[in-house]
């Protein structure tokens, strides 16, 4: 049910696009996971309070309980995942090395109007034992999240602040050619927030670690929400300083790459990550997954207007970056992000290696 197609881009779209050599085009037909269907629902509650919450009494938890599996939330958490899990559309995941060839932009003008692009960034300094220390253990800070009540919240913040100031690998050897490399794409920054963590994944069983393998975006359109209700990032200081400074933008972008123990010289054909063209989606395609407690992530409402790309062949000097949330100061709702998902690869075989990769992710004030 896979297949790839092999084209080849014109270089006549533009005089720039004529300067550049023709690339072989390598657009992949596929299945993308975890997309909702045009009629569903814009909001799912899954509602695990009566599960994770120590702070209620045993009466309340079989309240709880019983308006769990009697008053919707039962009913959303099967629809939800059977989505995320079980359902999937054929699409076409475009070439985007050949995209940013017929565009004819520069590296920063492909990023602002597509909301991504990749760049040359080797790490030669960074080995895999490196990557591996500079992980997050998010069932550790869940746990601690969950716990707030019966410690005060001091095991969470302790994590919280490690995340962004820990004496890790990825703080002392990474995060300034990061800090670099984005002053380059986005010159307009005035600060540059790297953390000391980020998300390790690599071949495993283990849903929580190993590729992400359905179409998402970690946060919505509304800033005030994604500050309340995501206990994995600190927004709530950043976003203190954000009014603060009266800077004009608040900007979070992940820079997701192949990495090592992964081969120099073999490129990731192992679920390669593709992201959607932010001008390619609508508000109205959003799907809010609403956990409670425990936070909300965005899914996506198919659309035959939407356009997902890949890089294909990326190497571990390879880093794609691509916009997460895009809040500006006068405006209500922030700008469209980049949903992304893993995706099966039709050129992977035998000889492929498995996909080990770090995401980083890294806030802006512009």
């Amino acid at each position: 049910s896979y297949s790839l197609k092999a084209t080849f881009s014109s270089s006549s779209r533009s005089s720039m696009a004529d300067s550049i050599p023709v690339l072989p085009r390598r657009d992949a037909e596929t299945r993308l996971p975890g997309i909702f269907s045009r009629d569903s629902k814009s909001n799912y509650i899954l509602d695990f309070e009566w599960i994770v919450n120590k702070d209620i009494t045993l009466r309340q938890r079989l309240l709880d309980t019983l308006r769990f599996f009697f008053l919707g939330s039962f009913f959303d958490f099967l629809r939800a995942t059977f989505v995320l899990y079980g359902r999937s559309i054929p699409a076409t995941i475009y070439d985007a090395r050949a995209f940013e060839a017929e565009e004819g932009l520069s590296k920063a003008g492909f990023f602002e109007k597509h909301g991504f692009v990749i760049l040359d960034h080797p790490v030669d300094n960074m080995e895999a034992s490196d990557w591996e220390a500079s992980d997050r253990d998010v069932n550790k800070l869940l746990k601690a999240y969950n716990n707030r009540t019966v410690d005060g919240g001091k095991a969470y913040q302790a994590i919280m602040h490690d995340f962004r100031n820990g004496d890790t690998p990825v703080k002392k050897k990474y995060a300034g050619s990061v800090e670099s490399l984005l002053r380059s794409l986005i010159p307009r920054a005035k600060k540059i927030m790297p953390p000391a963590r980020g998300i390790r994944r690599f071949p495993t069983l283990n849903p929580n670690k190993g590729p992400a393998k359905q179409v998402h975006n970690d946060y919505g359109l509304v800033f005030k929400e994604v500050i309340e209700r995501n206990p994995f990032f600190d927004f709530e200081a950043q976003a203190a300083e954000y009014e603060e400074t009266e800077a004009d933008e608040y900007m979070l972008v992940n820079l997701w790459r192949p990495v090592r123990p992964m081969s120099e010289d073999k490129p990731n054909r192992s679920f390669p990550l593709c992201f959607m063209d932010s001008s390619t989606l609508d508000k109205n395609d959003f799907v809010t997954i609403d956990s409670r407690s425990l936070g909300f992530a965005t899914s996506l409402r198919e659309n035959p207007k939407q356009k997902f790309y890949y890089y294909p062949d990326m190497t571990i000097n390879e880093v794609v970056v691509f916009k997460q949330f895009h809040q500006m100061q006068k405006e209500e709702t922030a700008r469209m992000p980049v949903f992304h998902t893993a995706f099966k690869d039709p050129a992977a075989d035998e000889t492929t290696e498995g996909r080990y990769s770090f995401e980083y992710r890294v806030s802006l004030l512009c």
